[in-house]
């Protein structure tokens, strides 16, 4: 047969048009497989199954197309059909509809897949909490010849994180968890997992005098394809820097198919300098200020002060450069007052540089929260710091401290489990996500938790004072093994903070007072500025009952803070009063701070409870039982109706105290004892039941209750038990002085 005549004869039996139907029908069917199949985390197999199904199906399509004809009578081979008996161009036009149909159902999913998928992110699985438009950024390798090069590498990845967490589309990885793969060869799919991301970038930096060679790659997670990598050669300018880290920016944003938005496209092409020098010097100390170590904090102002004197309108190297004050404060022995003057002037600069920058407003919120106790103040700037950074794990952290501190509690756990959620490998995070594992009784996971962030960094004290408040209380109670940890980490690094803060606490726990105040005193000595430490002060008068003394300290407290409305120290001053017996004024601060109390009729929430029962309390100690009666009744109804049905939202050891709390209310001491009983040595709840004198504060009429002190000496040998598995732990260590046994 010739050629034309067997093109005619191929247009006759309608196999150009079968192919063509076939064709694209196959294409919509991969297309679907390929983009919904991975969504629903089916196997990788699907996929190439279908994909190789619909490509066996096209040459067996056009054979039948070939060798069989659809008549009247049904499908017959087409030698057997008479040529004028033959209804293929019928056929051809409804083979016609049929291409009309799919390439209309094509455009359909085409939309559906550049919008839906791209603005969405994905059809998300609540048990993976993976996004499509999901990334993690890892450290670019340094590649020059000199490694002081590093923070340069490390810099550029955190401003290609920074720029791509800018985009609505987008669910970024933070800094820490992408940071935690600096120096190694990770496992693609490991990274995956584990940050609950799709895609990673990845690259090198090589810095030659005035040339910069950058080599980025987008790679999928799960199978380690390269869906794109770009080699840049540039001259060390700022411009050129910033060209390169927003065309990367945009091709990954445009192979995850992530549509911009008109603000975005701005936000991704604004340069934070114009100035090389300016970058380098705010991209070294960006890379120091993370230990939180306070000789690095020191390197990390000096280097932003240089990048601002080389740029006076560097808005965001101000905005860094406040946080980094509020840590020196923090963990260091930057003065208050100076603290606060620093922040001011370093936010309020940024701010009048660029109204909108994150970073400010995140250093705005610290402010208020701990230099003018405005929480309400604070929680508006972290919730701006937030809109500005929607993946910024630090500024979420930042908005859940607010809440905190303005009661609401329930908001504050979602915040910290999106903080979580966006940077699970981050020390600080994580760490606080432990902690409300623990408030939730969820002591394994918690555990857990506290040993992979130590597995991580061993040294990261802030892991190690949780997990010994873990091991103090319930389950554990080993108050012992809690002490040696913390000293552990304290043998080789004897001037932390955070280490004497917990060693002290741990000894006062042992019924080690001379020790506690042994650590006490070093903390003084290194940190006299530190406000903390300062409040050691406030507290050993209330411990030694001397409280005009602890009254003088709060006034003053509250002048140097500005806390003119009060709102800051109102509990402080009705401690006092309470001690004091200024019970009228005890009670009018509380009715002046808290209007739950004034509510009627008087209801009780998980968060309030604690409140509404001290008010109680506070009220029988006035000699005012008319009204102390009617909150007790609301407690104790509240009480017993949690114990009969049990919340959801209540842990069994909420439950348990409220039940405590209305016995101390109602003055049955009994029950109670043999509650407390139960608490210290069953629960294993047994932090801070000693106190200097030997003394339990409860009231007269229950410790002076023969089955009381039968308790109180089974509790105090059991401390000096595990007190004294520690002496002999120092002792072994070459670490114990005996001026410290006269507790003993």
């Amino acid at each position: 047969m010739q050629l034309k005549n067997l093109i005619s004869e191929l247009k006759r039996r309608n196999v150009f048009k079968v192919a063509t139907a076939y064709a694209i029908a196959g294409w919509l069917i991969i297309q679907i497989a390929t983009s919904v199949f991975p969504v629903f985390n089916f196997p990788d197999w699907t996929s190439q199954f279908v994909i190789i199904l619909v490509g066996i199906g096209f040459p067996i399509s056009v054979i039948i197309a070939w060798a069989f004809e659809l008549t009247a009578d049904g499908l017959k081979k087409t030698d057997d059909v008479e040529t004028e008996t033959s209804i293929t161009p019928q056929t051809g036009k409804k083979i016609n509809k049929v291409i009309i149909t799919v390439l209309s159902m094509a455009l359909v999913f085409v939309l559906i897949e550049r919008v839906f998928f791209a603005q969405a992110g994905m059809i998300e699985d609540p048990g993976v909490e993976m996004h499509a438009a999901s990334i993690a950024v890892l450290p670019f390798v340094n590649m020059s010849s000199d490694q002081e090069n590093e923070y340069f590498s490390d810099g550029l990845s955190e401003e290609l994180l920074n720029g791509l967490a800018k985009i609505e589309g987008m669910q970024v990885a933070g800094r820490t968890s992408s940071f935690q793969f600096k120096g190694q060869t990770p496992d693609f799919k490991e990274v995956g997992e584990l940050l609950k991301v799709q895609h990673v970038l990845e690259g090198s930096v090589r810095k030659s005098g005035n040339r910069v060679r950058i080599t980025a790659q987008l790679i999928q997670a799960d199978n380690g394809y390269h869906l794109w990598s770009e080699t840049y050669d540039r001259e060390l300018t700022a411009n050129d820097i910033f060209d390169i880290q927003e065309e990367i920016t945009r091709k990954v944003v445009s192979e995850l198919k992530v549509r911009l938005l008109p603000e975005e496209e701005v936000a991704i092409s604004t340069n934070p300098t114009e100035d090389i020098e300016a970058y380098n010097a705010f991209l070294e100390a960006t890379q120091v200020e993370v230990s939180r170590q306070p000789d690095d904090l020191a390197h990390a102002v000096r280097k932003y002060k240089e990048a601002i004197s080389i740029d006076p309108t560097f808005s965001l190297a101000y905005a860094r450069l406040a946080y980094t004050y509020n840590l020196m404060n923090t963990y260091g022995n930057l003065p208050f007052e100076e603290t606060k003057k620093l922040m001011r002037d370093n936010i309020d600069q940024a701010l009048l540089l660029n109204s909108n920058q994150g970073k400010a407003y995140q250093a705005l919120a610290m402010y208020f929260r701990d230099f003018e106790s405005d929480f309400d103040k604070a929680e508006e700037a972290a919730r701006k710091a937030v809109e500005l950074l929607p993946s910024d794990a630090m500024a979420h952290n930042s908005l859940k401290i607010a809440l905190d501190k303005n009661e609401k509690q329930d908001e504050s756990n979602e915040i910290l489990k999106r903080a979580y959620e966006l940077d699970p490998l981050n020390n600080i995070v994580a760490s606080n996500y432990a902690g409300y594992l623990v408030s939730e009784q969820r002591f394994d996971e918690a555990l857990k938790l506290i040993n992979q962030i130590l597995e991580r960094y061993p040294d990261y004290t802030r892991g190690l004072q949780l997990k010994a408040n873990m091991l103090s209380n319930m389950p554990y109670g080993q108050l012992d093994e809690a002490f040696k940890l913390v000293f552990k980490a304290y043998h080789n690094n004897r001037d932390d903070y955070s280490l004497l803060i917990a060693l002290r606490i741990r000894a006062r726990d042992l019924d080690m007072f001379t020790l506690a105040d042994f650590y006490e005193a070093k903390l003084r000595e290194l940190y006299p500025e530190n406000v903390t430490v300062q409040f050691f002060e406030y507290f050993n008068y209330l411990e030694r009952e001397e409280y005009k003394k602890a009254l003088d300290f709060i006034e003053a407290y509250k002048e140097k803070i500005g806390d003119e409305d009060g709102e800051a120290t109102w509990g402080n001053f009705a401690s006092i009063y309470s001690e004091l017996r200024r019970y009228d004024e005890a009670v009018e601060l509380h009715l002046k701070y808290n209007e739950i109390l004034k509510e009627r009729p008087i209801v009780l929430e998980r968060y309030t409870f604690g409140k509404i029962s001290g008010f109680a309390q506070l009220l029988k100690e006035a000699d005012r039982d008319d009204e102390a009666q009617v909150y007790i009744e609301a407690v104790c109804e509240y009480a017993a109706e949690n114990q009969k049905n049990p919340p959801k939202e209540l842990t069994d050891l909420e439950i348990y105290i409220q039940d405590l709390t209305c016995k101390i209310l109602n003055e049955d001491y009994d029950p109670l004892i043999s509650a407390l009983d139960d608490y210290f040595f069953n629960k294993k709840f047994k932090s801070g039941f000693a106190n200097r004198d030997g003394t339990v504060d409860f009231p007269d009429e229950m410790t002076e209750k023969p089955k009381f002190q039968k308790l109180k000496k089974r509790i105090y040998e059991d401390i000096h038990r595990m007190r004294d598995n520690v002496i002999e732990y120092l002792k072994a260590e070459g670490e114990w002085k005996e001026e410290w046994a006269e507790d003993n």
